[in-house]
């Protein structure tokens, strides 16, 4: 794997420029098998990539790809060599959030001395990971439903609060699919909110926090009250 001179620059992708080798004069394809969206939640951890059938079937025995950002230039790399399928890609909290290009640069079968393989460039969209939690209470017919959104803050390298996170409190009945709306959430600067309605039945709850273009959705797991 590679790891380019943003790393010394605490996050500053190095200038570069997307591109790949012209279909008119590879031979063969080679994809690159990547998540299409990455969550950051946690200082440091890796992902694994891999090559797609293709990259075998043109007889790849070296290839590398450039994750490049379309204002913070290139950045983290994806190198496979002496014909391995897979291999992992570090991630760190403070990679640029967007969307990453992942830019071909170079494909090499065995007598190769330049690249021959037109490579695939996909594209992953790198955004915050939150989390939601709901705490309902019973207090006679009374339900009260407080909820809690949090997502990763990289310059504490921590969860806090999402403050102004929009979202939904939903419901079903035990023993069955379907989820029912009961009410939007606004957090508050916390990340906070709470509902309070009237009901005898039991039901199952959970909260459903929505994207926004730096953070990614999630949802709760199950409280039954």
């Amino acid at each position: 794997m590679r790891v380019l001179s943003f790393l010394a620059a605490a996050g500053v992708f190095a200038a570069g420029v997307i591109g790949a080798a012209p279909a008119a004069e590879a031979a063969g394809t080679c994809s690159l098998y990547v998540q299409s969206k990455i969550s950051i939640g946690s200082p440091y951890r890796t992902i694994t990539v891999k090559e797609g059938p293709n990259c075998t079937s043109a007889g790849v025995m070296d290839a590398y790809w450039t994750a490049v950002h379309p204002t913070q230039g290139e950045g983290v790399g994806a190198d496979f060599e002496n014909y391995a399928r897979s291999t992992t890609v570090p991630i760190y909290d403070f990679f640029p959030l967007g969307k990453w290009t992942w830019r071909g640069d170079g494909a090499y079968k065995a007598a190769d001395t330049t690249p021959s393989v037109y490579q695939y460039s996909p594209v992953t969209d790198v955004r915050l990971a939150s989390y939601g939690r709901v705490y309902p209470t019973r207090t006679g017919s009374k339900v009260n439903i407080k909820t809690s959104a949090n997502r990763y803050w990289a310059g504490g390298s921590k969860f806090i609060g999402w403050s102004g996170a929009r979202g939904q409190i939903q419901y079903r009945t035990p023993g069955t699919t379907t989820w029912k709306g009961l009410k939007d959430v606004y957090s508050t600067s916390t990340g906070a909110y709470s509902y309070t309605y009237s009901t005898t039945a039991v039901r199952e709850y959970r909260v459903v926090l929505y994207a926004v273009s730096t953070i990614w959705e999630s949802t709760s797991p199950i409280v039954k009250k």
